[in-house]
């Protein structure tokens, strides 16, 4: 496949069409493909919302940021819900391939926010592949994708807190 069928892929990724994540998470090339189509989403929610230094960073953040959701869904999956089979790459593959619709944040001033709906729109794309690739139930497909969300959050509310803390302590 060419770079512009994945983009086309990942629309009906995003569409929940499950033909299309069975087609990218058995391609074993999809993974470069996958990965600048993330890069592509960094760099457009770095444009909508006028960071230059974005630009450079934000492609970055959203690749690590991916590999790290998907190492902790991928484990959830095979180690408590037993998944039958599914790869780190199956799941990876099309989850991010489906980022495209995040693409809509390169709009100046509203893109941020358009992005942000898709990417609780992506939540619920991870269920329904998850699902797929793992062929597993949807309420542990739930519960997988779950779990990274609610360990981030975690994260975010310690690190304000401790955010906070330091402020106190530096008598601000």
């Amino acid at each position: 496949m060419k770079f512009g069928d994945y983009l086309k892929r990942g629309v009906e990724i995003a569409q929940l069409k499950k033909d299309a994540i069975q087609l990218v998470a058995g391609d074993k090339e999809a993974l470069g493909p996958a990965l600048g189509i993330l890069a592509i989403g960094g760099v457009c929610a770095a444009i909508g919302a006028l960071s230059l230094w974005g630009i450079i960073v934000m492609p970055i953040v959203r690749v690590i940021g991916m590999f790290i959701v998907v190492a902790i869904m991928h484990f959830v999956a095979t180690s408590f819900m037993g998944a039958k089979g599914g790869q780190f790459s199956a799941l990876f593959a099309p989850l991010s391939c489906a980022t495209i619709i995040t693409w809509i944040g390169i709009i100046p001033f509203v893109g941020p926010v358009l992005a942000f709906i898709a990417g609780l729109w992506l939540l619920v794309v991870g269920v329904i592949v998850v699902e797929t690739v793992y062929q597993i139930d949807r309420t542990k497909a739930i519960i997988v994708v779950a779990v990274p969300v609610v360990l981030g959050i975690i994260i975010s509310i310690i690190a304000f807190f401790m955010g906070l803390s330091a402020l106190a302590l530096m008598g601000r």
